[in-house]
């Protein structure tokens, strides 16, 4: 929300959460930007219908639990609203396909919001890969490697709903956040396709045994049972060849990290610390900094908003990815993601 109060020609016109508090704090903080105060809905969590019936709306923003993310974009739709999703959007191949034919068949835009990929690194490395830096992209590498475990036994935001998808899934639950920036510089849907994915899960033990440390006997998050691996694998081949391994880890004690490798035949960039290695231009068998490689290969989209991002969540990348949106729906230009 407060991004989009700062990007140009947006105008909130609704606002809806099931709680009624949330509903209005957030019409308060448009009102308080000197805008109208936008329209309420909180009469459950189906009453996001009723305001795609009711309003006079462009797009359909929504940042929910993961299953509320279909629903939500295809009532958008239905209703002659562009509708745009927090990652992961869908989780079933049925409702993957639900999106793309409502999308055609209403001809309205449906957008994946995968903030990560507008990362300031991750659009260096792309502008790199564009210029032909790296030369010719053979694999590449991403993943989700954050210790969510506080998170997810808390008894407010996320840890209300995210847990039970460990209890139900097992697989890659959030993979585009480090697939996204590599599937990008890799060219998927512009030249390139995913052709074929293997994936493998260790046991899952990080949660049992944080629920055994952290909550007293006869609790019943110690009665739960977790299919959940705790590192998922996935290993993927696209139709030119080219190799992707994607990492999940969200079980268990570790830093952060989104792993990103892009690696072609005259060098590679590698995440987390970030680090460049460019055959004749590095030392020989020494990494460089990636930071020395900002002020020629910095991308122009952060060059140009630099000062209008600083303070956005996510060290910028969250006000870019909204400001793309609306760029793009505004002046009829196709969307960065689809």
């Amino acid at each position: 929300m407060r991004n989009l109060i700062r990007v140009e020609g947006c105008v909130l016109k609704a606002v809806g959460d099931i709680v009624p508090e949330k509903v209005t704090r957030m019409q308060d903080l448009v009102a308080a930007a000197g805008y109208p105060r936008p329209a309420g809905y909180s009469r459950g969590p189906w009453d996001f219908v009723r305001m795609c019936e009711e309003e006079d709306l462009d797009l359909v923003y929504n940042a929910t639990p993961w299953e509320w993310h279909v629903p939500i974009c295809l009532a958008a739709m239905r209703n002659g609203k562009h509708a745009a999703t927090e990652v992961p959007a869908t989780y079933t191949v049925e409702d993957c396909w639900d999106l793309v034919e409502h999308a055609e068949k209403y001809g309205k835009h449906c957008i994946m919001m995968e903030n990560c990929t507008y990362g300031r690194m991750e659009m260096m490395v792309f502008n790199m890969v564009r210029q032909g830096v790296f030369g010719e992209i053979l694999h590449g590498e991403g993943g989700y490697l954050h210790d969510l475990r506080s998170v997810k036994f808390s008894p407010e935001g996320e840890g209300l709903w995210r847990r039970a998808h460990s209890m139900q899934r097992n697989g890659n639950l959030y993979p585009t956040h480090g697939l996204g920036p590599v599937a990008n510089c890799i060219g998927i849907n512009r030249g390139d396709r995913f052709a074929s994915l293997v994936s493998m899960s260790s046991p899952s033990r990080g949660l049992q045994l944080y629920a055994r440390e952290h909550f007293p006997e006869g609790s019943p998050q110690r009665q739960e049972r977790y299919v959940l691996g705790d590192v998922n694998t996935s290993l993927i081949s696209t139709a030119n060849g080219r190799t992707i391994c994607v990492s999940h880890d969200t079980n268990l004690p570790r830093p952060y990290s989104r792993v990103h490798v892009v690696q072609g035949t005259r060098g590679l960039f590698q995440g987390y610390p970030d680090r460049v290695y460019i055959e004749g231009r590095s030392k020989s068998d020494e990494w460089d900094p990636a930071d020395a490689y900002l002020a020629e290969f910095d991308h122009p989209l952060w060059k140009q908003m630099e000062e209008r991002s600083r303070g956005a969540g996510h060290g910028g990348m969250d006000y870019l990815e909204d400001y793309r949106l609306i760029k793009c729906l505004r002046e009829g230009l196709p969307t960065d993601m689809n």
